[in-house]
């Protein structure tokens, strides 16, 4: 099933999934910060046509959602937005929620990224800031709702940036376990 996709928005020479995401299947194994070995030099797929059911499905948060800014195309902006189903601790419900993932130091200065950040929490979305490890480690992920909840609702975007520059400082000092694969990755 094809989400609905923002009109006009494609990929094109965006490939940051096919490096920023852990991929586990039977079809392609490939630990998270790797460039998929099927990545050509000029970020097209060379299995495109026959990719794996898990490429098929995905869409970035940028290709799905409408308020995530123009400018946050993950290529331009090395923040990598995803879907994220969880269940409500309040009421036992799934939930559908977002995680940005910060690619680079540089995201933190992405044009969009604390308003899109701020457009979450203020819906009452649940939203993970998602920083990874070194290639082939585990990612720290954590939910910030409670954490910019104030910044948030006093319309304090610096305030927003600042706990968001703190989250992923934590967040890269985190404690890393090697990504093990259900068959070894080839390269």
């Amino acid at each position: 099933m094809t989400p609905n996709l923002v009109a006009g928005r494609e990929c094109g020479a965006c490939n940051a999934c096919c490096i920023a995401l852990t991929i586990d299947d039977a079809e392609l194994q490939k630990p998270q910060g790797y460039r998929c070995h099927h990545a050509q030099r000029d970020n097209s797929c060379a299995i495109y046509s026959k990719r794996p059911e898990t490429c098929r499905t995905f869409f970035c948060g940028w290709r799905q959602l409408k308020w995530i800014g123009e400018a946050m195309r993950p290529d331009k902006s090395d923040v990598l937005v995803r879907m994220q189903r969880s269940v409500s601790r309040e009421t036992g419900e799934e939930q559908l929620g977002v995680i940005f993932m910060l690619l680079s130091k540089e995201a933190l200065k992405s044009e969009g990224l604390a308003e899109a950040v701020a457009a979450a929490v203020a819906a009452e979305v649940p939203v993970w800031l998602n920083v990874p490890g070194k290639p082939g480690y585990t990612s720290a992920l954590a939910r910030i709702n409670d954490i910019l909840r104030h910044a948030v609702f006093t319309k304090d975007k610096a305030g927003v940036l600042a706990i968001l520059r703190r989250a992923r400082a934590q967040g890269e000092k985190g404690e890393r376990a090697r990504i093990v694969l259900k068959n070894e990755y080839r390269k």
